[in-house]
């Protein structure tokens, strides 16, 4: 059996000491892919660079809603630069994390909501599915993807274990993981949910 890992950073710092050796012993453990997602420029630059240097590692790249700046001028820039690695590398092999997060930042969802659109214009101009962060926004950002058509589709990779957000994303063609929100204390009816997005 052959395993594929699709969403981890191994761009993050604390992996500083012992990036080289965990790689090894991820390949050894018989991963046979590897996607280390980015979610920021320095991150998705990170992930870039992983991915050139080891055969078996991809990776995603993206502003996450958490990284999004508080201005447009800078906004803009990053998303020239994410643009700009997406294009330079067949092993980027999707647009993400990229969503709307109201929990972590509420002052700037209109940037946020700027930042999701034109990356999905981008991965949708490079044919690449997209990887969603989205948190206590899930109307917005149904709103978003029924007025954005995205061509490659991907995958909710965080989302709250909401019926509405699950099954209207299932409709748009979307894959459902369920990740970190499930271990949550505040979780409530998961193996409905799951039952849900398993049909």
């Amino acid at each position: 059996m052959e395993l594929f890992d699709s969403h981890a950073h191994l761009d993050d710092e604390k992996f500083d000491e012992d990036r080289e050796a965990l790689i090894e012993q991820i390949r050894e453990a018989g991963v046979s892919n590897f996607i280390s997602a980015g979610y920021s420029l320095e991150g998705s630059k990170k992930g870039l660079e992983l991915a050139q240097k080891y055969d078996f590692i991809y990776t995603t790249v993206g502003i996450s809603p958490n990284d999004v700046p508080q201005t447009e001028e800078e906004l803009w820039k990053m998303l020239r630069e994410i643009e700009q690695m997406a294009k330079q590398s067949e092993k980027v092999v999707a647009i993400g994390e990229i969503g709307l997060d109201y929990y972590w930042a509420k002052e700037n969802k209109e940037l946020q909501k700027l930042a999701f659109t034109k990356q999905i214009e981008l991965a949708n101009q490079l044919e690449k599915p997209i990887v969603i962060h989205t948190r206590e926004a899930v109307m917005d950002t149904l709103e978003i993807l029924k007025q954005n058509e995205v061509i490659k589709r991907g995958v909710f990779h965080c989302c709250p274990l909401n019926r509405e957000l699950v099954k209207e994303a299932l409709k748009l063609g979307f894959y459902i993981s369920f990740a970190g929100p499930v271990t949550f204390k505040n979780s409530k009816n998961v193996d409905e949910i799951i039952r849900i997005g398993s049909k």
